[in-house]
């Protein structure tokens, strides 16, 4: 019976410690997930805390959709796939009305802008103005590249159900809604 040679011993010890590696980074992920769904409870809880200005200068408390389902899309007047995803979700604004769901839209822009914007598109659905500041909000729901528009989906109990970078197709939003019971 042959002994391992050098290079089978070499080889073993090296498996060990990518097997140490590979734990080590498993580990670290659990635990960014777990830091991200605490992040995620805390920016609900913040966005309840919080009152926005809408299209017409008036204070809007976001704790008034509390216990909805809830669609937050973060967009801007200036971006192009904000723009375009709008008319989507004021359709989809209406045809869930009636089902506990809202959609809010904060945009990164002042209220002036934003009135404008509502007007010239003919909107209907809640549109705040958050400003620049609300890129921080955004970011708490996981937007970490600044990308808009961003979408966050968020239960009637508070909890970060799921977001979107980029345009939301309404396909996909119906989608995320069909399965909250």
């Amino acid at each position: 019976m042959r002994r391992p040679g050098l290079a089978h011993v070499a080889i073993a010890v090296a498996a060990l410690a990518a097997i140490g590696t590979l734990g080590a980074i498993a580990d670290r992920a659990w635990h960014r997930a777990r830091a991200a769904q605490t992040a995620s409870a805390r920016a609900a809880k913040d966005l309840y805390a919080i009152s926005l200005d809408d299209a017409d200068g008036r204070a809007q408390p976001l704790s008034q959709w509390k216990g909805k389902v809830l669609v937050v899309n973060f967009w801007a007047t200036w971006c192009a796939p904000c723009v375009a995803e709008m008319p989507g979700l004021e359709k989809i604004q209406r045809e869930y009305a009636d089902r506990n769901v809202a959609i809010v839209g904060i945009g990164i822009d002042d209220q002036d802008r934003v009135r404008q914007f509502r007007d010239r598109l003919g909107l209907h659905m809640p549109l705040l103005a958050g400003g620049f500041n609300s890129l921080g909000l955004a970011r708490a729901f996981g937007d970490n590249e600044g990308v808009l528009p961003y979408t966050a989906l968020i239960s009637p109990d508070g909890r970060l159900l799921r977001t979107h970078s980029g345009a939301l197709e309404p396909g996909q939003l119906r989608e995320w809604l069909s399965t909250i019971p």
